[in-house]
């Protein structure tokens, strides 16, 4: 019944959602993956707590609230990642420019919540939703890609499409013989093969996009204490992040810079010396201070007035925080009255970075936007990075891909509950109006807010700086947006 190009996060959880769900559990599914499949064992492995001294991997995702609950509720794969241990919860982010020095603060508790997300590696994620697939009994062809897919624009009843297997060593292009291959009729393709999706380029889908002619280092490394904050400096490369991993000690490193930069910083310098550029970087020291940073003990004084301010206005502030809030259109926060407000919260300074050790991983890869001029033909979706590609500054990549495929699971499931063609265009529309409506806006901040911060020329550095403190006074805003970011919207 649905054949699905690509084996991974997306991939898997859309499998994992049909099968899990009572009114598709009945569809075959069959999801085809290039990557060669994990046995028993290496399963165990990826899903085991780490061993003491032993770093996280390098290629880590920032799973919001509304991705945990698909994997939990959509999926039954949150179970696995949970008893690994090696998911670990940030309750609050601060995000600041490094030219101007403006900065802002979400908390979890301005929402209600108890984390904003939780960093997680992305093989712990791929290997609980690779175990969840073999309970649920999907069909798996590892080691395996799509040659050929012949799909008729036809949206008739019965009309399938037949798509050639053959070994992913092989390709397109291999002359195999007819022992190599395998045939497959189904009604529906899912295209979740990355965004070079061989599957979108064999239905002739074209996407609108443009490269950032950067790269993004990610890395591991040690702070100075456990934390479960997540940090984020804007510098005029782009944005560096610490995100904290494991039991807390550890963190991972998201970095933007120039690729002749990334090439340095991954294969050119030691984890030492990784750390301390990590270090440099976020404290704003070295080549990575600023001329036009502020000196935060300069405004001890104004600190004094603002905290004299609020003390006085206390009352007014709450009426005027629950006026906002309705304003915006979230939930004002109750406080007891001896509770401590705070207009704006505070700058923190983020722990001091050490080496997570030699055999700490480090890597990067091209930073690009792209979104596909169409997510459906009949009998054909595309899902995940296939169907749009997002800058990394917002950590959004991979839970859009599982918004993805949430979405296309709950489409064939009405359909399926109707009785419709789960191929069929009027099936499929629905998922690609809900996918547009919800991925489009945010590929559009991330793309907004790279080129924004890109500038560090001092009037563009002093309003972008001004604009990230009207956004910490204002705490409904604050709220506002991370409820976004978390998926809320």
């Amino acid at each position: 019944d649905v054949v699905i190009a690509g084996g991974g996060v997306a991939g898997a959880a859309l499998a994992c959602a049909l099968k899990s769900n009572p009114r598709t559990a009945a569809l075959s599914v069959v999801v085809i993956d290039r990557a060669r499949g994990r046995g028993d064992d290496e399963l165990a492995r990826a899903l085991a707590p780490l061993a003491a001294n032993a770093p996280p991997g390098a290629r880590c995702v920032a799973l919001t609230p509304r991705s945990m609950s698909f994997l939990e509720h959509g999926c039954g794969a949150w179970t696995g990642v949970e008893e690994s241990r090696r998911a670990r919860a940030f309750d609050v982010m601060q995000v600041w420019d490094g030219v101007g020095g403006g900065h802002v603060t979400y908390d979890a508790r301005e929402c209600g919540a108890d984390a904003l997300g939780r960093v997680v590696e992305t093989n712990v994620v791929l290997a609980a939703l690779e175990t969840r697939m073999r309970e649920l009994g999907v069909e798996r062809m590892y080691g395996k890609t799509i040659a050929k897919a012949s799909a008729s624009d036809e949206d008739a009843p019965g009309t399938l499409t037949r798509v050639t297997v053959v070994d992913a060593a092989s390709g397109s292009d291999a002359k195999t013989d007819a022992g190599g291959e395998v045939e497959l009729h189904a009604r529906l393709v899912v295209a979740a093969d990355g965004p070079k999706s061989a599957m979108r380029k064999m239905a002739k889908i074209k996407v609108g996009g443009w490269g950032y002619g950067q790269r993004a280092v990610c890395g591991t490394v040690k702070t100075e204490h456990a934390h479960s904050t997540a940090w984020q400096r804007f510098l005029p490369t782009g944005p560096i992040a610490l995100l904290p991993i494991g039991d807390g000690t550890y963190s991972n490193v998201v970095w933007t810079t120039t690729p002749d930069e990334a090439k340095r910083l991954t294969e050119e310098i030691t984890a030492e010396e990784f750390a301390k550029e990590v270090n440099d970087a976020l404290q704003g020291h070295g080549a990575y201070k600023s001329a036009h940073q502020e000196d935060l003990n300069r405004f001890a004084a104004l600190r004094a007035v603002e905290d004299a301010a609020e003390a006085t206005f206390k009352p007014l502030a709450r009426v005027m925080s629950a006026t906002l809030s309705r304003a915006v259109g979230v939930p004002p926060v109750h406080r007891d009255e001896d509770d401590t407000y705070e207009l704006a919260p505070r700058f923190q300074y983020p722990p001091e970075c050490t080496s997570a050790g030699e055999k700490s991983e480090r890597g990067s890869f091209p930073l690009s936007t792209h979104h596909a001029f169409h997510l459906v033909k009949p009998r054909l979706a595309l899902i995940g990075d296939a169907a749009h590609v997002v800058h990394p500054l917002g950590g959004q990549g991979l839970n859009l891909g599982l918004r993805d495929a949430e979405l296309l699971a709950d489409a064939l499931s009405e359909a399926a509950a109707l009785g419709q063609d789960i191929g069929s265009i009027n099936a499929l529309k629905p998922y690609a109006r809900a996918s547009v409506a919800a991925n489009v806006p945010m590929m559009a901040a991330l793309d907004g807010l790279q080129k924004l911060f890109s500038v560090d020329a001092y009037p563009v550095a002093l309003a972008r700086s001004i604009g990230l403190a009207a956004v910490n006074a204002a705490a409904p805003v604050r709220r506002n947006i991370a409820f976004y970011a978390m998926g809320g919207a």
